[in-house]
């Protein structure tokens, strides 16, 4: 799994780099027109932006535990002067909070490489349970989820819209794919630990992003808690490749589920970032109290909230939307019972948020804004539409001939 993994995110990767960095060249020039005050330099931004990502294809490529540890903790400094762009006191905050807990998780996970190291040498299954524990948390810190996600929230609001996609959409992958890779190294003895661990931290962590989104009132704030869910959800997909392995197509179906829902969580946030930052520039503010009658105002914005908002909760055509069914048809009936319950509130949330912004006339006319600030966005949005619906197109010619794994979908 961890191969098929790194063969996905070495081609999203570059996808979401090159993604972000045009809307970087758009967005950072309107951003300080607007907005005004002290800021980055835009050598130092694009210097550190570029380092950022050669340090997550670097994590992506190490040949070795200790190497993966150490791409990971360059991240991490790399990407900190990108959250404190504008240089606001919120801001400083935020990458000062981003700094001390991530650092921290990333020291409980170089502790969890050393035990794991010296559980190879011993073959002691308790060193590697006690070595993946220490894994989970900290690489989990990373990754965002609960209850190491503190620092997520903070960040990815502060941090301009092409950071908090690239964060997003890319570092939580590369965080989780060496949580994976550490998983892939554990004995038979330890992996049923390893993944009841895993799953009971992807359900706290949809339980932890389901209750802070109900009463959430900062757009940008909703999308960081929304990436805590869908991290979560990935995690539990991939501790039921292992839970349930025993049935070949189950596991397929699960594989596929896993890299498909990486894929199109990374996709689709980006697109709520990047359209969120529009949104930020045209009204001034992250409140969504303030941000009203987008479908009379902005039109086009409006039209890509709503799909990425859509799409986020797994509507079809989303990819989202397989992913999840292959979640709940697969896992057992109290874990895709749980699931189902949490998605439903996350989805009220989401809508309710939808519903506020587009609809009714808005209080005050937003500035207007670049036609070019909305073309990677509506690029994206249209990418998705396409993929989703060649993805069920496919789903539906596997049902046709039997598919193993549509059989696997339909009579689990």
């Amino acid at each position: 799994m961890d191969y098929l993994l790194q063969k996905l995110l070495l081609v999203l990767t570059p996808i979401l780099f090159v993604a972000d960095l045009v809307q970087s060249h758009f967005y950072l020039r309107e951003a300080d027109a607007r907005e005004g005050g002290d800021h980055l330099p835009h050598t130092v931004y694009y210097s550190c932006f570029g380092l950022f990502f050669a340090a997550m294809l670097f994590a992506l490529l190490a040949p070795s535990l200790p190497l993966m540890w150490v791409a990971i903790e360059l991240t991490t400094l790399v990407s900190a002067p990108l959250i404190a762009y504008h240089r606001t006191k919120e801001s400083l905050e935020a990458m000062w909070k981003y700094l001390l807990i991530c650092s921290i998780g990333i020291g409980l996970a170089l502790f969890g490489t050393m035990l794991v190291l010296h559980a190879q040498t011993t073959g002691r299954v308790a060193w590697f349970k006690a070595g993946f524990a220490f894994i989970l948390a900290g690489y989990g810190t990373k990754t965002g989820l609960a209850p190491f996600h503190t620092w997520l929230p903070d960040a990815h609001s502060e941090a301009p819209a092409p950071v908090s996609a690239l964060l997003s959409g890319a570092l939580l992958n590369c965080s989780l794919f060496a949580i994976v890779r550490f998983r892939e190294a554990m004995p038979d003895a330890a992996a049923p630990f390893c993944d009841r661990a895993m799953l009971a931290l992807g359900l706290l962590s949809v339980a932890t992003a389901a209750i802070f989104m109900v009463r959430q009132t900062d757009y940008k704030r909703l999308l960081a808690y929304s990436s805590v869910e869908h991290m979560g959800l990935a995690t539990i997909l991939f501790a039921l490749v292992g839970l349930l392995f025993d049935g070949r197509p189950h596991t397929d179906l699960l594989q596929l589920a896993l890299l498909a829902h990486v894929a199109a969580h990374s996709l689709t946030k980006t697109l709520l970032f990047l359209t969120a930052g529009n949104l930020l520039l045209a009204f001034g503010t992250r409140a969504i109290a303030a941000v009203q009658g987008l479908g009379v105002s902005m039109k086009g914005h409006a039209a890509l909230w709503i799909v990425g908002l859509l799409f986020i909760c797994g509507m079809p055509p989303s990819v989202l939307f397989l992913s999840e069914l292959g979640l709940v048809c697969t896992a057992p009936v109290w874990v895709s019972a749980t699931v189902l319950v949490l998605l439903f509130v996350v989805f009220a949330a989401m809508m309710k948020v939808a519903l506020a912004m587009t609809m009714g006339q808005p209080a005050h006319a937003p500035a207007p804004l670049p036609r070019r600030l909305a073309a990677v966005p509506t690029f994206l949005a249209a990418a998705l539409a396409v993929g989703g619906l060649a993805l069920t197109v496919l789903l539906v010619v596997a049902v046709e001939t039997d598919h193993p794994v549509a059989t696997a979908l339909l009579r689990p």
